[in-house]
């Protein structure tokens, strides 16, 4: 297959289309004059946990609230107040506790490969 006949390489592909894109707006042209533009909404809000449901989350896991804290990536002043009721986790918690809800034997095999014991 000739030069000429070849499909042009990746990395000239994405240069002539980043080049096409920066002459567009030094034009002052819109980008969506010349180019397809789609705006993309996920309509997928975090599942809302209250205090009861997290505290059973946990215990499927068979943690205390400290380990479990450790699991989120959490404190465990701010896990001791969702399972209150007195605060409720944010989005990205949130998504974290749909996984562990979703996927708990997979969690529990993550923890037991990973504990280890301090001795005092």
């Amino acid at each position: 297959m000739g030069e000429a006949t070849r499909k042009p390489r990746l990395g000239r592909r994405l240069i002539r289309g980043l080049t096409d894109i920066r002459d567009t707006l030094k034009k002052g042209q819109k980008l969506s004059e010349k180019f397809t533009v789609r705006t993309v909404v996920l309509d997928l809000e975090p599942t809302e946990y209250d205090a009861d449901a997290i505290r059973k989350i946990r215990e499927r896991l068979g943690v205390s609230q400290a380990l479990f804290a450790q699991v989120l990536g959490a404190s465990v002043d701010t896990v001791a107040s969702w399972e209150q009721g007195v605060r409720e986790p944010n989005p990205m918690a949130r998504r974290l506790l749909e996984e562990i809800s979703r996927n708990h034997e997979h969690w529990r095999k993550i923890l037991r490969d990973s504990l280890t014991t301090v001795e005092i």
